[in-house]
């Protein structure tokens, strides 16, 4: 009887500390090297495990204590930034306060070669 009731307490204990991380991945616009920084570097947080964003698909991957954070607040993150999600918009200032060169909504502000300059 001990060891079914230890059995369970420790199948609980793992499902809580389970159930403490979650993970999201979403899209989040960028140009070059120096926007993958400036996306990564503002899921330098407290509580925030791990933040991957990946140039080539435009998608960031978080892993995160889900006490802390939740989906609406991890987007934000991404647009107190300048970077839109695929459900939120950067505030016109964000946006203006980033480098000439990261400007995603006009194509014409980066050239071909901007990603390997700022990388």
């Amino acid at each position: 009887m001990t060891r079914i009731l230890l059995s369970v307490a420790f199948a609980l204990m793992a499902m809580s500390a389970q159930a403490q991380k979650a993970d999201l991945t979403f899209a989040v616009d960028g140009l070059c090297g120096m926007c993958e920084n400036r996306i990564e570097a503002a899921f330098d947080q407290k509580g925030i495990v791990v933040a991957d964003y990946d140039l080539d698909t435009k998608k960031i991957h978080v892993v995160y204590k889900a006490k802390k954070w939740n989906e609406e607040s991890l987007h934000k993150l991404a647009t107190s930034v300048g970077h839109d999600t695929d459900k939120y918009k950067a505030t016109e200032e964000a946006y203006a306060n980033m480098h000439e060169c990261c400007k995603y909504r006009d194509p014409k502000s980066c050239s071909d070669s901007c990603g390997e300059k700022h990388r």
